[in-house]
């Protein structure tokens, strides 16, 4: 089962950073359980869009996968889960 600290943890930490990584980065901190569960509409429609689209995450990388996409969608239709 999808869950953030086995699955969406581990896709932040290398994807996202530094901008969403606290003290690292001066855009909204995502590095944590809350943070991500809080967040996770607005996560799944920028990283769904073209890197060309306005809002497109994550700018300081390349386009996420389809695979850590999917556990982004996965994790949300599994409720969430932390553990």
């Amino acid at each position: 089962m999808t869950n953030y600290q086995t699955n969406i943890q581990p896709i932040i930490q290398s994807s996202c950073a530094p901008c969403h990584i606290a003290g690292k980065g001066n855009k909204k901190s995502l590095d944590n359980y809350l943070a991500a569960r809080d967040n996770v509409e607005d996560i799944l429609i920028r990283i769904q869009k073209l890197p060309t689209d306005k809002g497109f995450m994550p700018k300081m990388h390349e386009k996420l996968s389809e695979k850590d996409i999917a556990a982004f969608t996965e994790w949300k239709k599994a409720g969430l889960l932390e553990h």
